[in-house]
Order: C-alpha cells, then sequence, then structure tokens
C-alpha cells in the first residue's frame, strides 16, 4: 500500500513537474513574440503609420494614406525634356551638361603655368596670378540643368515630382541632334553625341562651349514614401523629420530603414502554439480528477497568458492591453465557475 501510495506521489508530482515546464515554455514563446511584435509597432509609430510591402504595396483604397515600399522597373509615361535643345529620352530624368573652353592656371610650387581646356564651371581669371593674356569670358551663358519626367511610376504608384527628383545613377546617353531648333543649330555643330560652338572641333576658342546630356534610367527603383490617392509623396515622421527614400535597385525595408525592428515571423502561428502549451501545462498542474476539465484548463492558462501579453502593449496600444486584461479577468471567472460546479 506504501509502495503505492509512493508511486502515485511520484507520478503526481512528474505531471506537475510536466505541467508547470509547459506553462514555461508557452509564457516564454508568446513574451518573445510579443516583445517582437512590440518593437516593430513603436518603430511603426516613430515612423508615422504602418508600412505596406510586398504584394501588399499596390494603389488602392487600402494604401491610401500610408507609407508603403514600392520597388520594380521604372514606368515613364512622358519622356524627360530638354525643350531648349529638342532633346528627350524615355528615362526618369534627362542632364545637360555644360562645359566652356578656358584658360587654368596650374601652380607648383612657386611656379605658375596656364592651359586650356573644358571647365563645367566658370573659372575667374581675375584671380590669375598673371591674368593679362589669359582671360576667361566669365559666366556661362547656357546653364546645365536637369529635366525630369512629369509622369514616372513604380509598381502603379506615380511619383510626386520631389521623389523622382531624388532618383541618381547617371550613365552616358548620345541623343539624336539632327533636328536642332532653328535658333541653336545656327550656333552649335553636332559632333561626337555633343554639340560645340567652335568651327573647328580639334581646335576650339576660348569661350567655346560644348554640351552633352547623359540620362537617369536605372533597371529598378525603390521607393519609400507615402501613398496619396495612387501618387507617392514626401513622407515626415511624427516630429517632421523627412524619411522618403529613393534607391537603385530593389531593397527590402530592412535595406532601406537598416535600424527598422521587423515582425516577428508567423506571430499569429506562435501566439496559437503558445496557448496550447499553456493549456496542456494548466491541466497537467490539476489535480488527476480535474484534468479532463478542458474548459477550467484552458481558463487557467489563459489568465497567465493575457496578463503576460497586456504588460508589454501598456505603453504601445492600451486598447489592446485593456482588452488582453478583460480577457484576462474573464478567465479568472471561467475558472472559478468550472472549480465551482466540480467535475462532471
Amino acid at each position: 500500500m506504501n509502495r503505492l501510495t509512493g508511486l502515485l506521489d511520484n507520478a503526481s508530482r512528474n505531471a506537475a513537474l510536466l505541467g508547470a515546464v509547459l506553462m514555461l515554455l508557452g509564457l516564454l514563446l508568446l513574451g518573445f513574440t510579443e516583445h517582437a511584435d512590440r518593437l516593430r509597432v513603436l518603430g511603426e509609430d516613430a515612423l508615422g503609420g504602418f508600412v505596406l510591402t510586398g504584394s501588399a504595396a499596390m494603389p488602392g483604397p487600402a494604401a491610401n494614406g500610408k507609407l508603403v515600399l514600392a520597388a520594380g522597373a521604372p514606368e515613364v509615361k512622358t519622356p524627360a525634356r530638354d525643350v531648349q535643345f529638342g532633346v528627350a529620352v524615355d528615362a526618369p530624368a534627362l542632364v545637360r551638361k555644360v562645359e566652356m573652353f578656358q584658360w587654368n592656371e596650374i601652380r607648383y610650387g612657386g611656379q605658375r603655368s596656364y592651359e586650356q581646356n573644358w571647365f563645367d564651371h566658370p573659372i575667374d581669371s581675375t584671380a590669375f596670378n598673371n591674368p593679362a593674356g589669359h582671360a576667361n569670358p566669365g559666366a556661362f551663358p547656357i546653364n546645365a540643368a536637369r529635366f525630369d519626367s512629369p509622369d514616372v511610376a513604380v509598381a502603379g504608384f506615380k511619383l510626386a515630382p520631389a521623389l523622382t527628383d531624388m532618383i541618381e545613377g547617371i550613365e552616358p546617353f548620345e541623343p539624336d541632334l539632327s533636328k536642332l531648333p532653328p535658333n541653336m543649330a545656327v550656333t552649335f555643330q553636332p559632333h561626337d553625341g555633343t554639340l560645340l560652338t567652335s568651327a573647328n572641333s580639334a581646335r576650339p576658342q576660348i569661350g567655346d562651349l560644348r554640351i552633352s546630356w547623359m540620362r537617369i534610367a536605372p533597371e529598378d527603383l525603390t521607393v519609400f514614401a507615402r501613398d496619396q490617392d495612387g501618387t507617392l509623396v514626401p513622407a515626415q515622421n511624427p516630429g517632421g523629420d523627412a524619411i522618403a527614400q529613393v534607391l537603385i535597385g530593389r531593397h527590402s525595408l530592412t535595406d532601406v530603414l537598416t535600424d527598422a525592428p521587423q515582425p516577428p515571423r508567423y506571430k499569429w502561428a506562435r501566439r496559437a502554439l503558445a496557448v496550447l502549451l499553456a493549456w496542456a501545462g494548466a491541466a497537467w498542474l490539476l489535480p488527476r480528477v480535474r484534468r479532463r476539465d478542458r474548459v477550467l484548463s484552458l481558463a487557467i492558462a489563459v489568465v497567465p497568458l493575457a496578463i503576460l501579453a497586456a504588460a508589454y502593449w501598456f505603453d504601445a496600444r492600451v486598447f489592446a492591453a485593456a482588452i488582453l486584461v478583460a480577457v484576462a479577468v474573464a478567465g479568472i471567472g471561467v475558472a472559478v465557475w468550472r472549480w465551482r460546479v466540480g467535475p462532471g
């Protein structure tokens, strides 16, 4: 009889130990999940809202007003155009480069020498050590400029002009210069994809201009901005700091915001597993006669889980924390009721 009693006591202790381990595993799993999800929510709050990524990042009512991470090949519906010279390109942007043939002073210790070359900015010859015979014309009569397409889209979202202006990645481009506007054709001659004012391209004179073009045409773009009725516009965080970004290539949210917390993977599956572990643990912790009461064990399991989850959310989502506290209170009520009802 004593031996039987001892075996029953050992079995009871083992069951209680198993129940405690399962309950602890459930609490730990839920704790890690809520901690990671809370960091995600706080990160989104710091940005100014939830970020739509992947397949969810598409124009429509669900995206309006939200932060969006859109990635894909840029769609150019209207060419970027330099109207003054009649140059256009089917790309997000066209860049005009203007150079003038000028004198430049070169210094070697105390010595001065002078060279003639193409420069993309005016050189002030009055500051030369020997300006006589080395005078430069001064300001350029035509300025360098960038021309953005007014209609660029990425992943179906049209880009606001301020975002198009953020696209980088200059590459060579030789436009068709056979149809210059008449006023420009009088002054400039095409030469190797450029325009020159010099009559002899091999012997330019001081003050001659050379104009060339480049394009900005990346294969893929990643844009982080806020959607406004299908148009991505610059975004600010609640503190008023600019957070919009335009990057060449396809990037993930962690590439764009390197310090952005990531949501826990399979968070709802992990929460469900935490409930099952705690439920099994609560059942094993109950006396043998109560172990089959699934409602009682579930109610007991829910109480610590809900309190733990509420503790994580009080400073991030007060309403959600209040609901979790209500669930814990309900769990206590159900557990007390089932205990009083008794088995059977």
